[in-house]
């Protein structure tokens, strides 16, 4: 069994089915007690941009700008109005924290000299009613909770300040229809969108307005080191499952038509550097994936290169990936990063940022997996693994699986309390030219 983004399981093919509440934990708020966002939805907005079209920009054979290299950053989770909530929306709710994000974002800088952040902002805190998706051929004032993308501009403008670069993974649960996967959607829980029997479409429709919003509201558009193309139909902030689906061939099938549809609308949107879906190896030690070859484990890597480069022709600016630490190679005796790059192709090792780099704190998910860490390695050892193989392949950059531990997870490179874990924090910032 293996951990993606969010720590959530996939156990074989199928991930393993739990409740996933949007504001578990949040209480006390308008946004729980309706099912809707209304309480950050400013009336009466008069400064909107017009309805936009879900078809590609005629850029789509633009070249690509160069990658930028030396990125080095979290997953930026800080945990601020704790005496509130253990789970507090942050950027949801931004007015009422902005002060000390500022001050964590300050604080990571100083501490870690790190100049990379990344943040999840999903579909479900951006609309007026979270249960509905929007609709192709609807105004952006009909469905967009507008209030929540100025959050996400002011957050980027503050990333500036700080002096830190933002990849924002847009997370979409729209990426399967209900008939094909019709008892494992996140939209069950009231609080994310149920898609329909094409969501592609409507989820075209909400990478593009959201990323040319954003980037029309923030002063500072070249702060966004990159949009990622993300979200999950079961688990919504995860990454999707593009691999090989021998359960259900029909998901590996909505994936493909997915991407192939909304890829082109997506990079071509706004003007900043785009990113396909974080890709996850699946490094799994259930009887299913023992037997299974590291090219099965490595599907999602050559379907997404396949459907994005040979058949669309369309490459992205970065390729962005899960890293398990000690996997190349790993026990099984195969290199999984050099395989990797052999699938993206070896000049595109400047456009990988390696993610999810895992310290402390990720010790079941090891075992439920088939990395075995030498004898001996702490969490600093093996992120100082993961900082030399991405020098060795020359890697565009990197982010640590966290940056502040939560009240259900230690795997932050701060604790609760805001003390700083000294070894990683060490390790972290020799990273610094």
């Amino acid at each position: 069994m293996i951990t993606s983004r969010i720590g959530r399981p996939h156990q074989g093919f199928l991930l393993v089915a739990f409740s996933v509440l949007l504001f578990a934990g949040w209480r006390g708020s308008a946004v729980e007690a309706s099912g809707t966002n209304a309480v950050t939805v400013p009336p009466n907005r008069k400064d909107l941009p017009a309805r936009l079209e879900v078809k590609p920009a005629p850029d789509g054979q633009r070249p690509l700008p160069g990658a930028r290299k030396g990125l080095r950053g979290v997953f930026f989770n800080p945990q601020v109005k704790q005496g509130e909530s253990p789970d507090f929306p942050w950027l949801l709710l931004y007015p009422h924290c902005r002060g000390e994000v500022r001050t964590h974002l300050k604080e990571l800088v100083t501490a870690t000299d790190a100049n990379f952040v990344s943040v999840f902002v999903n579909i479900a805190h951006s609309l007026k009613q979270p249960s509905q998706s929007p609709q192709v051929g609807q105004p952006l004032t009909a469905w967009a909770n507008t209030a929540y993308f100025d959050n996400v501009a002011a957050f980027i403008d503050d990333c500036h300040t700080a002096g830190v670069w933002v990849e924002v993974d847009l997370a979409c649960n729209l990426w399967v229809p209900r008939s094909v996967e019709p008892k494992h959607q996140i939209a069950f829980s009231g609080k994310w969108p149920m898609p329909s029997e094409s969501p592609w479409n409507e989820a075209a429709l909400w990478y593009r307005e959201t990323i040319t919003y954003i980037e029309g509201r923030t002063r500072h558009p070249e702060c966004i080191a990159m949009w990622c193309m993300m979200g999950n139909y079961e688990f919504g902030e995860a990454e999707p499952c593009l691999w090989d689906r021998d359960d259900n061939p029909a998901i590996a099938a909505s994936a493909e038509k997915f991407v192939k549809h909304v890829w082109p609308v997506f990079r071509s949107a706004g003007k900043r550097p785009k990113a396909p879906p974080i890709m996850l190896p699946i490094l799994s030690n259930t009887s299913f994936w023992m037997a299974r070859s590291p090219k099965a484990r490595l599907s999602a890597f050559a379907n997404l290169k396949k459907w994005i480069v040979d058949d669309l022709g369309l490459p992205p600016d970065y390729w962005v990936m899960t890293t398990y630490p000690f996997c190349d190679p790993a026990p099984d005796g195969f290199f999984y990063l050099r395989a990797i790059m052999e699938i993206l192709g070896p000049e595109n090792a400047g456009r990988v940022v390696s993610t999810d780099l895992k310290g402390p704190g990720h010790d079941q998910e090891l075992r439920d997996s088939i990395i075995i860490p030498p004898g001996g390695q702490t969490g600093a050892d093996m992120l100082k693994w993961h900082f030399q193989k991405s020098a060795q392949y020359g890697f565009a950059g990197w982010w640590v699986w966290a940056y502040q531990n939560t009240p259900k997870a230690t795997t932050g490179i701060r604790d609760l309390t805001g003390n700083w874990k000294q070894d990683l924090v060490r390790v972290i910032k020799q990273q610094a030219p």
